[in-house]
């Protein structure tokens, strides 16, 4: 369900499953020992397709999650572009739960 309590379109939650994907694998590929254990467990449009927030969770210093993934976004959404077919790649906001 989309952030607006709207139902996100059937292309829209396709892309969200393609950037988890995409995600899961990046997250132990950036080399970041805070990120070794972190996973991502659900991407949501925010508001829509060309903005997705990615929930993600880990074992260990939330602070520190988040600051890896902070650091690493350029690098995470540069895979995020090569496993999609879209023109231009969504904007990433990280949420830890």
């Amino acid at each position: 369900m989309a952030r607006d309590g709207k139902t996100a379109d059937r292309k829209t939650l396709q892309l969200c499953r393609q950037v988890q994907k995409a995600l899961s694998f990046a997250l132990s590929e950036t080399g970041d020992d805070a990120l070794l254990t972190a996973y991502v467990e659900d991407v949501q449009p925010a508001p829509d397709a060309g903005h997705l927030l990615v929930s993600v969770h880990a074992d260990g210093d939330p602070l520190a999650l988040l600051t890896a993934l902070h650091e690493n976004t350029g690098r995470l959404r540069s895979a995020v572009a090569e496993a999609i077919t879209r023109r231009k790649a969504p904007e990433l906001a990280w949420q830890i739960v």
